[in-house]
């Protein structure tokens, strides 16, 4: 059921109208754009109503909604006034058409605040490190599959793509806010990361993904705490991780494919490591 905002929000003190491209809009449309200055601010831009109710779900504050002037659900209207924020962005048609990245655009959209993530090792851990993922729909379907297969977090290391991007949480189908992603930027602190997951859990892993690993994926025992290692698409692993791993591991292939995509690949590991454990 839809009607006008205005009977379902009523005099809500805290909507502001927006119909021209003022201070407001610019300041989404800079969120969307400039990793920097989101970074800055500390926030970034989210669309899509499945993504929104997993960034309820897990938490993340709301700083501002960004509705339509013209329609809104009673489900979007109970969000607006269920879930506190800063200020309701009432946005024109055509701004709200816009600054959208769909051919028919979400009746509500937000600002969220950025937070600290942090990978939580299980009693047996799984977790994937990224060596400067630089596609951004690649980390987003890495996060999407790594959610469904029970992973514990991703870490990001070196210069990558930004994890606040709209292209990554696009890409995830909201998973970005279920799998926490942690950024361990230098050599010297995922050397020390590991060095503290090794003296918790003594029989940890730490394996590598390349094509010409030294064991067959099906023939390696994940059932023990895993970190998988998975390099950037086009340099491949860091010789400082490849040199620190504890074995490298292969998926074999037939035909004239020599390699897999990068999010192919790390799935069909994850989904390896998921089978072995369940």
């Amino acid at each position: 059921m839809q009607t006008t905002i205005w009977g379902l929000l009523g005099m809500k003190p805290n909507i502001i109208k927006v119909g021209k491209k003022n201070n407001i809009f610019q300041h989404i449309i800079v969120l969307k754009t400039n990793r920097y200055k989101r970074t800055e601010y500390g926030e970034f831009f989210v669309e899509g109503v499945h993504n929104i109710k997993l960034a309820i779900k897990h938490g993340w504050k709301v700083k501002n909604w960004i509705i339509t002037s013209h329609k809104l659900s009673s489900w979007a209207a109970n969000i607006i006034q269920t879930i506190e924020s800063e200020a309701v962005y009432c946005l024109s048609d055509n701004l709200l058409e816009e600054i959208s990245e769909r051919s028919d655009s979400s009746e509500i959209m937000a600002i969220l605040y950025m937070k600290q993530m942090r990978v939580q090792p299980s009693k047996n851990p799984f977790i994937v490190l990224l060596d400067r993922p630089s596609k951004k729909g690649n980390l987003g379907t890495i996060m999407r599959s790594a959610d469904a297969f029970g992973c514990d977090g991703i870490i990001i290391t070196g210069h990558s793509v930004d994890i606040y991007d709209p292209e990554v949480l696009s890409a995830s189908m909201g998973s970005f806010f279920s799998i926490p992603t942690q950024r361990i930027e230098n050599n010297d602190r995922i050397s020390d990361y590991f060095a503290n997951l090794k003296n918790k859990y003594p029989n940890l892993a730490i394996v590598a993904t390349t094509e010409l690993g030294e064991v067959d994926i099906r023939k390696f025992d994940f059932k023990q705490p895993v970190v998988l290692l998975v390099g950037n698409e086009a340099k491949g692993l860091s010789k400082f991780l490849l040199d620190i791993c504890d074995k490298t591991v292969k998926i074999p292939m037939v035909g004239d494919a020599t390699s897999f995509n990068v999010a192919n690949a790390t799935s069909i590991f994850m989904y390896e490591i998921f089978t072995q454990r369940n």
